[in-house]
């Protein structure tokens, strides 16, 4: 990795395409085109680094990576480079409906029924962003400009791209700067993100007993509890809810925030997890939901978050995100296309309308399956809940549609 230079001639592009934006997805993107022989400028200040310390061991954002996830990162050989003692795997996943003794909604996922060792793994945030740092810097073919983008403008040859520090132009632009994107808005390609009007809360707190690598989540009406394993005997809490009950819970005092998720979940935490320590600041996070209606248009592709907005209740956001890279990845594998792709340049219409409607084809029902699962929990008429509780009951006695349930989550 090096500090980009740009061509004597000032309507050439010394670089195939410019990704905007360096959090997950767009070092994950970059790595796929540079492996592939491209050129690939990636554009933007690196996310501010979480530093662990004696009070936060761990970062506050974590994710859960899918099959399909750690497939992407171990062909970038990227998999092996994070640290063990890093990596929570989940071998069982457990959820809870929002009734009451016997009438109350239960499901279990475990994985030996599915036929695997792990249903997911749970890593930090910043874990990611440093293997995918290291990769990138020993990566040929990938130039990083540690700028801020400041405007684009569209050219005959593609487009210009207005920084802090200089102007590149490049024939290719991945919008990989998130759900605010600000590339997507300047190319006019945005769209309309649903505010939930909610928060996800996030703390870690470290525990008493096991936890024995399971997930566990409880839905109550408009909220959704879910504690996620990680290294050690600690958990991570990611609590979503509505904006005022969000508020009063940011300003509780630790004992009575344990209280407080202690009472949700009908002390089933307390249960599971025994005594709750707060292991660090709590955050919160806006919760959006909202697919752009075109992903690729005029020499621009929207890839992450910048293309699709989901609820964390499922954990697939990144996953998402990372298959929208793996896409790209298959199309690219096969010979003649690459060779192909080489032939026309990056910014090939046909590659990217191919990948454009497989990713939509598989994000689109992820997308409205848990928005309406959302939706399905804060509906409060009149045998609403006993049907969402006998649904998940059932669902539960049937192992062939269990399982099925489990592969389409782990893809």
């Amino acid at each position: 990795m090096s500090n980009t230079s740009i061509s004597s001639n000032p309507n050439e592009s010394a670089h195939d395409v410019a990704v905007i934006g360096c959090g997950v997805v767009g070092l994950v993107a970059a790595l796929v085109l540079a492996s592939s022989g491209f050129k690939v400028l990636v554009v933007g200040a690196r996310p501010p680094q979480f530093q662990p310390d004696a009070s936060q061991r761990f970062d506050p954002r974590v994710f859960a990576l899918s099959h399909r996830s750690q497939r992407v990162l171990d062909r970038l050989r990227v998999w092996d480079n994070i640290p063990s003692e890093k990596v929570q795997a989940v071998s069982e996943m457990q959820v809870w409906g929002d009734s009451v003794g016997d009438a109350q909604g239960y499901l279990r996922f475990n994985a030996s029924d599915t036929g695997v060792d792990y249903l997911t793994w749970i890593i930090e945030q910043s874990c990611l962003f440093d293997v995918l740092f290291a990769a990138m810097r020993y990566q040929p073919g990938i130039d990083w400009l540690d700028a801020r983008v400041e405007g684009l403008s569209r050219e005959k040859e593609g487009w210009a791209v207005v920084t802090n520090l200089k102007t590149v132009r490049v024939p290719l632009l991945i919008a990989a700067d998130g759900a605010q994107s600000q590339t997507r808005k300047q190319a006019g390609l945005d769209f309309s993100i649903d505010d939930y009007s909610a928060e996800g809360v996030v703390t870690t707190f470290a525990i008493e007993k096991p936890h024995h690598g399971t997930a566990r989540q409880w839905f109550s009406g408009d909220s959704i509890l879910a504690m996620l394993p990680l290294p050690g005997p600690h958990v991570s809490m990611v609590w979503s809810m509505p904006l005022s009950q969000s508020q009063a819970l940011m300003q509780a005092n630790p004992v009575e925030m344990v209280e407080k998720v202690k009472a949700f979940s009908g002390a089933a935490v307390h249960s599971f997890y025994g005594d709750l320590v707060p292991v660090g600041k709590t955050y919160a996070f806006t919760l959006k939901h909202g697919v752009a209606p075109v992903w690729f248009d005029n020499g621009v592709v929207l890839m992450g978050d910048a293309a699709h907005v989901i609820h964390p209740l499922a954990g697939q956001g990144l996953n998402l995100g990372l298959e929208d890279a793996a896409e790209l990845a298959n199309l690219l594998t096969s010979r003649k296309r690459l060779l192909a792709v080489q032939r026309l340049g990056l910014a090939d219409e046909q590659l990217w309308q191919a990948w454009e409607r497989r990713r939509k084809a598989a994000c689109t029902p992820v997308h409205f399956l848990t928005d309406g699962l959302h939706t399905l929990f804060r509906l409060d008429l009149p045998g609403a809940a006993w049907a969402r509780n006998k649904g998940m009951r059932l669902v539960n006695q049937l192992p062939m549609l269990k399982r099925w349930l489990s592969q389409q989550a782990m893809r």
